[in-house]
């Protein structure tokens, strides 16, 4: 049911979706960096470290760091950094800045499109507090999550403007705004599809009329200009992750992808509406027939295939869940690991966007009906309100692990026990903290999932040499330069325990093994052995 709203009230609105949202992330500013890609974006990148500057402008449109091409989030980092230095807190606040606006816009965005202003404020509010949004929120080095979404909001706001008075003028500003959602991260590639549906609703430019090609076309024939820059995104988002974030098909094959994002596309749902056992990272697992896994993937195949259906079937006279539903489906696909990019699973932080069409069909399936009755309307109030604050109070438990690296894997690990690269970062933050036999059992829990990690081999040689087992020390060693025979590091190291142990010969093959790559090295490690022989 649509309502008229006194001039105040979508302030008012505006203002609690504001409040809602600090109120959630009030603890943030005390935090610090995690050490998990906050080093890649923000406090060891030379070139952000510097603030602005033009040569930092140019590297961001022209350089693949970090395997992406987002030079709008790379601007928006080096801004922080101009104008609070390297503070953490102060990165965080401006997500949390960015995650208010976005909770923002999306009212507006929403009232002005459908005008039922409660039901707006409603989506709104979930998506200011829920649970699932807090990795988007809380971790610095996803700022491209919360200011892609931003633009996304602006793009789809400056299209109902479009929509009611088209021009030329209004076409240009919806075609800006989704280029920059676009340099802020490209998972927004999906967004000129999203405005075909709204087309549908809440926009209603087909009036009702059956969906038929002839009918579509000059929608889509509109969008085309809004699809090729989305095509030039994903290229240069191919070309940024080719090199080493992509996982071929040998390591990872299609029916074992295929699975995951079935059995993603659930987790999700399942964790909107139950959103416990959260944690930064869910390591991917190959399906293989016959594994319980596979029976899960039906399962899930069978739910989605059903909710589509359903979906479908209401089109006509319930528009609002087809499009909730297919803004679900569409905005998880660049991140549903069809195309696998890195070893997670899932991840809580692709659901920031999508999320929004589950939302929307929730708000709008109650019947207008249900609502003609002042008794019921502030029943259904109160419930909504409810479940707004019990979604709040758990989102500000989920914020907390984010304080440091120790507190987020810590978490991770009890989630995933079988996460090598949880316990991985954990025994760093451990061994950081001086906390060295904690370290040594988390690299070692490392080793059960990922016995062919050179590096947890090399991390525990060096707690075995720093405690005086040099034997085992070499051992380790050996078994990291087979493991990775570039690692000059593990060779210098090798070379030295050796000559701690007596074993000149092997000493000196490793020596001339260095001199070939690296002599400088090399000569670093003969100095080394005659401190140790003086000694």
């Amino acid at each position: 049911m649509n309502a008229r709203l006194r001039p105040c009230e979508p302030l008012v609105i505006a203002l609690t979706l504001v409040a809602l949202v600090l109120a959630i992330y009030q603890g943030v500013g005390g935090f610090g960096y995690v050490q998990y890609d906050d080093p890649l974006y923000v406090f060891e990148n030379p070139v952000v470290r510097r603030g602005l500057s033009l040569d930092g402008v140019v590297w961001a449109f022209t350089s693949f760091h970090a395997a992406n091409w987002h030079p709008l989030t790379w601007l928006s980092h080096m801004t922080d950094v101009q104008l609070f230095g390297l503070d953490a807190g102060w990165h965080h606040r401006v997500n949390v800045a960015i995650h208010a606006a976005n909770s923002v816009l999306l009212f507006l965005w929403l009232f002005s499109a459908t005008r039922a202003p409660w039901r707006s404020a409603f989506v709104a509010a979930l998506f200011a507090s829920h649970p699932l949004h807090v990795q988007s929120v809380a971790w610095i080095a996803e700022r491209k999550d919360v200011l892609s979404t931003f633009f996304w909001l602006i793009t789809t706001g400056a299209y109902v403007l479009y929509v009611r008075r088209p021009s030329w003028t209004r076409y240009g500003l919806v075609s800006v705004c989704l280029a920059l959602g676009l340099m802020a991260k490209p998972m927004v590639v999906t967004l000129p599809v999203v405005l075909l549906l709204l087309d549908v609703w809440p926009l209603g430019r087909l009036d009702g009329a059956p969906i038929t090609l002839r009918r579509a076309w000059p929608l889509v024939q509109e969008k085309l200009p809004f699809m090729a820059l989305a095509l030039a995104s994903s290229v240069a988002t191919v070309l940024a992750q080719s090199s080493r974030a992509i996982i071929s098909m040998e390591r990872l094959s299609l029916p074992s992808r295929v699975a995951n994002a079935v059995i993603a596309y659930s987790w999700y749902l399942l964790r909107t509406i139950w959103p416990g056992q959260l944690a930064v990272y869910y390591p991917h697992r190959a399906w293989k027939p016959g594994n319980v896994l596979t029976l899960q993937a039906a399962a899930s195949a069978i739910a989605l295939v059903v909710l589509s259906a359903l979906a479908a079937w209401q089109w006509r006279r319930r528009p609002f869940l087809a499009v909730g539903w297919g803004w679900y489906m569409l905005t998880l696909l660049p991140v549903i690991g069809l195309v696998q990019v890195g070893f997670q699973g899932m991840a809580d932080r692709y659901t920031y966007v999508p999320l929004i069409g589950i939302f929307i069909a929730v708000a709008w399936a109650l019947p207008s009906g249900w609502l003609a009755s002042p008794l019921r309307r502030a029943a259904i109030g109160a419930a909504a309100i409810l479940l707004v604050l019990a979604s709040a109070v758990w989102a500000r438990v989920q914020v907390r692990p984010w304080r440091d690296t120790l507190s987020l894997f810590g978490q991770a690990t009890r989630v995933s026990s079988e996460s090598a690269l949880a316990w991985k970062n954990l025994g760093a933050a451990q061994f950081e903290r001086e906390q060295y036999a904690a370290a040594e059992q988390s690299f070692r829990e490392a080793l059960r999932s990922n016995p062919g990690d050179p590096d947890l081999w090399a991390n525990l040689a060096f707690l075995a040499s720093r405690s005086g087992d040099d034997l085992s020390a070499t051992e380790y060693l050996e078994r990291a330069v087979f493991l990775d025979p570039a690692d000059e590091e593990s060779w210098m190291n090798l070379a030295i325990a050796y000559g701690r142990g007596g074993r000149t010969a092997q000493a000196q093959e490793v020596l001339m093994r260095l001199k070939r790559i690296d002599p400088a090295k090399a000569q670093s490690v003969v100095r080394r052995l005659s401190d140790l022989s003086d000694k």
